[in-house]
């Protein structure tokens, strides 16, 4: 039985503008879970995330805020596409 993730795709450019850390932590994700991903981000320039539904993660405003500060971001099992 396969395990129910929001699935995003980040990529990282010239144009981010803010912290990475701070808009995944504004988005729900821990301490350890913000600066892993972003750690990860800035070293491969894109990656692809999963998280679980039943976390305290709101899949929107993930996508808004990591969005706000110019990170290129696509929800790719979005229920609304």
């Amino acid at each position: 039985m396969s395990k129910a993730t929001w699935k995003f795709t980040l990529a990282f450019s010239n144009k981010v503008a803010g912290d990475v850390v701070q808009a995944l932590r504004a988005s729900g994700l821990g301490v350890l879970e913000s600066e892993t991903v972003a750690e990860e981000l800035l070293e491969s320039n894109e990656l692809a995330i999963s998280i679980d539904k039943k976390s305290k993660v709101d899949p929107r405003l993930l996508l808004k805020n990591l969005k706000a500060i110019g990170l290129s971001v696509r929800w790719l099992n979005d229920p609304a596409t």
